[in-house]
C-alpha cells in the first residue's frame, strides 16, 4: 500500500466527501496525515517486525557502523556459516582487523521516517496485511481532538486488526526478508 492509498482510505473512513462524491479538502487533516502514518507504521513494526537481509562488505578497519535502518541484528553469516569473532556493540560491527569479506546480515529494521515532505508514492515497509491497519489508527488520531465524534471506534478497530496479525518476535529462518546491499 502506498501513502496515497492510505490517505484516501482515511478520508473515506472520516467521510470527507461532498454530496457529489468529491473529496473535500481539509488542510487541518492533510497537514497531520504523514506524521500520523509515521507513528502508525512504527507502532505496527513493533508488533510485526520488518525483517531484512543485507550484504555488507567489511572495510578492514575492525569497526564499522551498521546500516541506519538496523534495529536489531539477528544473524551474521559468511559463506553460509555463522560468523565467529564478530560482535555488535553500540550500532557497530566489531570484527578482526583486515577482514574485507562480504557478510550477510539478517536483521529487524526500523521503517523510514515519514515526514511532511514524503511523496505520496512512498510504499509502506510493513506487510500488506499490517498496512491495512494503518488507516484506522490515522483516522482515530484525526478524531481524537473532536469533542463530538468519538475516535474510540476507529482506534478499537485498529487494535483488533493489529491483534490478528502474525506476531513475529525474532528470526525464524522463514518469512519475507527484503534484500539490501551496504558497503559497496
Amino acid at each position: 500500500m502506498t501513502l496515497e492509498d492510505g490517505k484516501r482510505k482515511v478520508l473515506m473512513l472520516l467521510d470527507e466527501y461532498s454530496s457529489g462524491g468529491e473529496i473535500t479538502v481539509d488542510e487541518d487533516i492533510d497537514n497531520k496525515m504523514n506524521d500520523f502514518f509515521d507513528i502508525a507504521q512504527k507502532d505496527i513494526a513493533q508488533w510485526q517486525p520488518i525483517m531484512r537481509r543485507a550484504t555488507v562488505t567489511l572495510d578492514g578497519t575492525g569497526e564499522q557502523a551498521l546500516p541506519g535502518d538496523v534495529s536489531r541484528v539477528l544473524k551474521l553469516t559468511k559463506n553460509g556459516s555463522a560468523m565467529k569473532g564478530v560482535a555488535v556493540v553500540d550500532g557497530k560491527l566489531i570484527y578482526p582487523v583486515g577482514d574485507t569479506s562480504d557478510i550477510t546480515m539478517d536483521y529487524v529494521a526500523v521503517p523510514t521516517t515519514i515526514t511532511p515532505s514524503t511523496e505520496d508514492s512512498y510504499q509502506f515497509e510493513v506487510s500488506e496485511e499490517a498496512a491495512n491497519c494503518l488507516p484506522f489508527f490515522v483516522a482515530a488520531q484525526q478524531l481524537i481532538v473532536d469533542l463530538v465524534i468519538d475516535y474510540g471506534a476507529f482506534y478499537n478497530l485498529y487494535l483488533q486488526m493489529r491483534g490478528t496479525l502474525t506476531r513475529s518476535t525474532g528470526y525464524t529462518g522463514s518469512g519475507s526478508v527484503r534484500q539490501a546491499l551496504y558497503g559497496r
